[in-house]
């Protein structure tokens, strides 16, 4: 049996709220129940493969910290030589990031569900491997043996020490089940320049500009002291797509209508500080600078109007066609794998490619599928849009495959999504 799931994005504590730690009481649950009695199931063996961006080094405010607020702060894209005032390096960065993220207690609460599991799949005599794989949010712990051996140790991933000398992978064939995967960020433009293990625009869109405004805003003289507003700035990176960002903004307004002058100055502010940066002027191909900025009145009309925007049709024409990039994954075209699977995104999917002939099995059905995400999501109100209101709720989603030996005849998999809502009085 083979499970694949993406985008969880445990941070260390200093950014929007994650997923509750039970959901990976539920997942084990879920799990166990599809398990079953072994020697009826005939599920012997399981890999758990977790598929990028499953730990956030990105979505931290200790990028922020006073010792890196120079002219050339420590980013992603720093060189090993380059230091803060306190000369601490990239890579050290990386290592105290991953620290506090595995010393957050609700991750610690989460993956302790996943050690319990383990065990009690061994005390049922089926083999669980774990298997990592690299997305944009977590690359960096790929770079250092110290950050890869820190997370393979967390999560228990065998055999002790390997990682050290060894990096995750970034895509894998798993040929028993048909299933070729990856993190799927490979073609986003705005995430992946083609180098898995260097930077790219959206390491800096996260920490320079979406990490940055409630961080800045909390820092603010007369907003600071709202921490209710600070606390659903953290919300930010939650909004998708980046261009809605802005009508997210204002939807805030309106539900605290005093703070709407000093947040669009804030927020205008930053965009003007962030296409500054060297790093992202040499990537601004888009323009995106005059979208992004708030003014007075900022309607959905004018939310609309950058959606439609050439630009924008730019920016995401080619990210949200992934659907074409998996009928064009070389496993597929090539007859070796039959379903591809991808996460990144953040917004599950199945989608029927293509039923192609094999010589040697007559028919076979090719789909894509996207894990989705374990974080909360934000989506327009369908009316009463005039007050640019967006709605949130948590959403895990996971994919189960099987040999044809397991579970029962011609199952080949399982779609498992749901969601929750705590709501707002």
């Amino acid at each position: 049996m083979l499970v694949f799931l993406s985008d969880v994005h445990l941070t260390d504590g200093s950014s929007g709220t994650e997923i509750d730690p039970r959901a990976f009481k539920k997942l084990t649950d879920l799990l166990t129940g599809i398990i079953g009695k072994p020697q009826q199931t005939n599920i012997h063996n399981l890999e758990i493969v977790l598929l990028g961006d499953i730990f956030d080094l990105i979505r931290s405010d200790f990028w922020l910290r006073p010792e890196n607020n120079g002219t050339n702060p420590i980013r992603p894209w720093s060189g090993p030589g380059d230091t803060d005032s306190a000369d601490w390096t990239l890579q050290m960065y990386a290592e105290e990031i991953v620290k506090r993220i595995i010393n957050n207690p609700r991750n610690r609460e989460g993956i302790g569900y996943v050690h319990k599991f383990v065990r009690g799949c061994a005390d049922q005599g089926v083999n669980l491997v774990l298997s990592y794989l690299i997305g944009n949010h977590d690359w960096l712990i790929n770079r250092y043996p110290s950050t890869r051996q820190a997370i393979a140790d967390f999560l228990g991933i065998t055999p002790p020490g390997h990682y050290a000398t060894s990096e995750f992978d970034y895509i894998r064939s798993f040929a028993d089940y048909g299933v070729l995967a990856r993190h799927g960020d490979y073609y986003d433009p705005f995430n992946c320049e083609g180098n898995r293990n260097a930077s790219s625009l959206g390491d800096a869109i996260v920490i320079d500009l979406l990490n940055k405004f409630p961080k800045t805003v909390e820092q603010d003289a007369k907003l600071g002291s709202n921490r209710d507003l600070v606390a659903d700035l953290k919300e930010i990176d939650n909004v998708r797509p980046l261009l809605e960002v802005p009508g997210w903004i204002q939807g805030l307004c309106k539900r605290y209508p005093e703070t709407e002058e000093r947040l669009h100055d804030i927020w205008n502010d930053l965009v003007s500080q962030f296409f500054q940066i060297d790093f992202v002027q040499e990537r601004n191909r888009w323009g995106m600078e005059m979208l992004l900025k708030l003014a007075s009145g900022f309607s959905f009309a004018k939310l609309q109007e950058i959606l439609k925007s050439t630009i924008a049709k730019k920016i995401f024409s080619s990210a949200d066609d992934y659907r074409g990039f998996a009928y064009k994954e070389w496993a597929l075209t090539q007859g070796e794998d039959r379903y591809v699977v991808y996460g990144h995104t953040h917004h599950a999917e199945q989608v029927p490619l293509d039923i192609m002939t094999a010589s040697a099995s007559g028919l076979t059905e090719s789909l894509y599928f996207n894990t989705g995400t374990w974080r909360k999501v934000f989506e327009h109100t369908v009316f009463d849009v005039d007050n640019l209101e967006f709605i949130g709720w948590y959403v895990m989603t996971f994919l189960v495959f099987y040999l044809p030996e397991e579970k029962e005849r011609d199952r080949n998999y399982e779609v498992w999504s749901a969601s929750l809502s705590y709501g707002k009085s």
